[in-house]
């Protein structure tokens, strides 16, 4: 579908300004990395520095999925001394970019022009994305990947077999897993839409397999290094038992807390032994404590889930309110001391609340859109309201195993986002708009 060239500058006219405000928002919030997004950001050093993967000298690392680092390893190479953090960070703009491209395509190729120019907007003013430019997140590279793939998700489900077509799809499938492990199962949110859209069994068999081969060949460099350097044959990273141990104990909180002494006094000695030995023994403890405490256990995954809803302040507290990175010289400060937004946290947490609170409403509003028209009978709405619907509840379900925080439920606003903007142009249009055809 060829867009109007009306259509064309409105859309470039708002991204434009997203990156505006982004560029804006780096100069006078001139953040450092910490915690993961540190990690991130030495690893993607070290690649270019040694071509191995790793976030100290020596060490190989396989705590965080690849893909994200090694984007950013692109920005560094040839990059002037001193100049890495801007680059990742010009490497966050250009994903945010793509991201707005692909729901603004999403949205439009389903309910029009409107609804795209408005998916694009939302994209763009939403506080906690426009702090994402900030962050060494690999959330900024989930949201372009994801759209894209609820993009040809829904081609798949409204149109004919395209051998092309599912293959692009496994090759969104590999690589969102390489961006953040829990995205393993993803092709459950094609599948999701696949049923409600009855697109028959022998049809979504070859399709399903056809999406699988290709996705796990994908995957397989990254498993076969893993099985070389760590005797380990796994497309994940080595810290999912972690992270499920630190969730499902007897004192987890259901966010991260200080968890090595507890696995070392279930099993001593287990920390001089490397990550492997780690995450297994935390992978098995984890499971003889469920086992154990099934209603703890089951009240905790619950707990999480509101950990995911609720917390939508993360983005800020590393981007403004974080307070040091370790670093070989000693402790880097994350901001200039005494920054002004520093005192007003408060105001920059309610700004993120309340702009969480109407996205959901208007991705609520959207989705009430689908489900009436199925209600009417359209079996295209039937089938894109369960594919948005799983879309945007799975990395929150599937997340919740293990320990969570505000990062989980991002790219579930950012699958909104379309829903969104679907109301957003039906409120504004006197006319019902007309979808246009996916085929």
């Amino acid at each position: 579908m060829t867009a109007s060239p009306r259509y064309a500058v409105r859309l470039g006219a708002v991204l434009a300004a997203g990156v505006l405000l982004r560029v804006w928002t780096i100069l006078a919030i001139p953040t450092r990395p910490v915690s993961d997004f540190f990690g991130y950001f030495e690893v993607a050093r070290n690649l270019v520095a040694t071509g191995r993967y790793e976030t100290e000298p020596g060490v190989p690392d396989a705590r965080r999925s690849p893909a994200y680092p090694l984007l950013l390893s692109l920005a560094f190479r040839g990059a002037p001394e001193g100049s890495a953090l801007a680059g990742a960070k010009l490497i966050n703009l250009a994903l945010f970019v793509l991201a707005g491209l692909a729901g603004a395509q999403l949205a439009r190729r389903l309910w029009g022009d409107g609804a795209g120019l408005r998916t694009a907007a939302i994209l763009a003013f939403l506080p906690r994305s426009v702090l994402m430019a900030d962050l060494l997140a690999a959330e900024n590279l989930l949201a372009p990947l994801l759209l894209t793939y609820l993009l040809l998700c829904a081609g798949s489900w409204t149109g004919a077999f395209s051998a092309q077509r599912v293959a692009g799809l496994g090759v969104l499938a590999g690589v969102l897993c390489l961006t953040r492990a829990v995205f393993y199962f993803v092709p459950l949110v094609w599948l999701a839409g696949a049923l409600a859209g009855r697109l028959g069994r022998k049809r979504i068999w070859r399709e399903l397999l056809l999406m699988l081969v290709v996705a796990h060949a994908v995957l397989l460099p990254w498993a076969i290094r893993n099985g070389r350097v760590f005797g380990r044959f796994t497309p994940f990273n080595l810290v999912g038992g972690v992270g499920i141990f630190i969730a499902n104990n007897s004192n987890a909180t259901g966010q991260w807390y200080a968890w090595p002494q507890d696995i070392e006094r279930l099993r001593p000695g287990v920390q001089a032994r490397g990550d492997v030995a780690i995450d297994d023994a935390a992978r098995a403890e984890a499971g003889r404590w469920i086992r154990e405490h099934p209603g703890l256990a089951a009240r905790g995954y619950l707990r999480r889930l509101g950990i995911i809803l609720k917390d939508d302040a993360f983005a800020a507290e590393f981007a403004i309110f974080a307070r040091s990175i370790p670093h070989r010289g000693g402790p880097l400060a994350v901001l200039p001391e005494g920054h002004p937004l520093e005192r007003h946290r408060g105001l920059v947490h309610a700004i993120l609340r309340i702009s969480g609170v109407l996205l959901a409403a208007a991705a609520l509003g959207g989705f009430w859109l689908l489900v009436r028209g199925a209600r009417k009978g359209s079996l295209r709405d039937r089938t894109l309201a369960a594919g948005l619907l799983a879309a945007a509840l799975y990395v929150p379900l599937f997340s919740a195993v293990m320990a969570v925080n505000g990062r989980y439920r991002w790219a579930a606003e950012d699958v909104i986002v379309p829903l969104a903007g679907l109301l957003l142009a039906r409120l504004s249009s006197l006319r019902p708009l007309k979808p246009e055809s996916l085929r």
